[in-house]
């Protein structure tokens, strides 16, 4: 198959006797350790998939860290940079891992560094002509808080197409420190005292010089994106922009007080989503390159399945569990609901997320816009909730808000990508 065809053609399984993909048994030695052979590929994609968490500390970190400037600024300032850069960095991480397949890292970076440039120019334009009370009290300040941001998102998209996630998540160690010392300083620890505000933009220029250096070093050879990988990678914007939105739906619909409820469990989802998706993606190639004939993949192809819904499933029924507990516990209604919601939308995350690493980015890309434009439906038509909200909204007082509606809507999409999971069991194509 064409490494490049995003699994668009059918893999001809192996067809003789021959288990390791030699139709005669000839011409290639079998592995003497099977088992070790195993366990060292096991411990590989454990390992990426937890590199590739310490690599999100990245920007998180820096939220952390700028939360004295970003409370400053009006909440539409990080809103349109988390959209605009999540947007980007999913359509650039698709199209990135074909440029780097293709010709090299180098070629990788580079396509990612012209893309974060385009992105920050556009949010510099809009900073321009937007007015004041969509910025806040400054201007310059609300322009560098999105550059920066947005300069923080293409260093870890470059990180995942060159493959140096275990570099520059040492190279954001930095940004953790500074984290924690504003943290410890809103906790009024006295040694905590640090010029957080000037620190903060170095550490994150330093982090994005290492990032694209293949870019500006190396010389890449001359490729292009096909029309196939522009689609996939506009699929992946959508899917980008369609979870940029519903973070922002949950931080604005979700307690006053603080987001935590919503914020937790999507942070505890990234680690498990990976995991997950890596396991999977593992075990298809792993059947993929010993199954024997069809009947014997589609066998193994239909346990991975199986196995994998069974870990899709805990975030439907823990979020259905909370939104009962929300409707016996009306003092803590918002908080518990909005744990709901978050806990959901984790679960889409990874349905979405699990569906694009099995080449149904179409599919995925639908999916994910599913909650947002019912979110917009409702938000339109307030008196005529969507049928799938009337359940969940007809059991809470009006006073509960949007968030009723948002639960409702997540679980539906939730419950309906575990169908279209169990439909791909019958699919027989190479993840890319």
């Amino acid at each position: 198959m064409d490494p490049t065809g995003g699994g668009a053609a059918v893999v001809a399984l192996p067809a003789a006797t021959g288990r390791g993909g030699s139709p005669s048994g000839e011409g290639e030695r079998a592995d003497p350790y099977p088992r070790r052979s195993r366990r060292r590929a096991r411990r590989g994609f454990l390992g990426g998939a937890l590199v590739r968490c310490c690599l999100y500390l990245g920007p998180l970190s820096v939220a952390v860290a700028a939360a004295p400037s970003l409370s400053v600024v009006a909440w539409q300032v990080p809103a349109v940079m988390l959209l605009l850069g999540w947007s980007a960095a999913q359509g650039l991480t698709s199209m990135g891992v074909v440029a780097a397949r293709r010709n090299g890292p180098e070629a990788a970076a580079r396509l990612v560094g012209s893309g974060f440039a385009a992105v920050t120019g556009l949010w510099c334009a809009l900073v321009w002509i937007a007015p004041d009370s969509l910025l806040g009290p400054s201007r310059g300040l609300a322009a560098a808080v999105g550059a920066l941001g947005l300069i923080t998102l293409g260093s870890v998209t470059c990180a995942l197409v060159s493959r140096s996630e275990g570099v520059i998540s040492l190279w954001f160690v930095p940004c953790w420190l500074l984290a924690l010392f504003t943290t410890a300083g809103n906790a009024g620890v006295p040694w905590a005292a640090t010029p957080v505000d000037a620190l903060l933009p170095a550490a994150i220029v330093a982090v994005a010089v290492r990032a694209f250096r293949p870019a500006v070093l190396a010389r890449p050879g001359p490729g292009r994106l096909t029309g196939s990988d522009r689609r996939r990678g506009l699929s992946y914007v959508v899917i980008g922009a369609s979870q940029a939105v519903c973070v922002m739906l949950l931080w604005r619909t979700g307690p006053a007080v603080t987001p935590l409820p919503a914020a937790l469990p999507l942070l505890i989802a990234v680690p498990v989503l990976e995991t997950l998706i890596s396991w999977h993606t593992y075990r298809i190639e792993a059947a993929l390159d010993s199954a024997s004939d069809s009947a014997e993949f589609g066998r193994h192809l239909r346990n991975v399945t199986a196995i994998t819904l069974a870990g899709l499933l805990p975030p439907l029924a823990a979020g259905a569990g909370l939104a009962v507990a929300a409707y016996r516990l009306p003092e803590l209604r918002d908080g518990v609901l909005a744990l709901a919601a978050g806990t959901l939308l984790g679960g889409v995350f990874a349905v979405t997320f699990l569906l694009a690493a099995r080449c149904r980015t179409g599919i995925a890309a639908s999916l994910a816009a599913v909650p947002p434009l019912a979110a917009a439906i409702i938000a339109l038509a307030p008196d005529s909730p969507a049928p799938a909200s009337l359940a969940l909204s007809s059991l809470m007082p009006a006073s509960a808000g949007p968030l009723p509606a948002a639960v409702a809507v997540l679980a539906a999409a939730h419950l309906a990508g575990l169908l279209i999971v169990a439909l791909t069991a019958a699919d027989l194509r190479r993840t890319p």
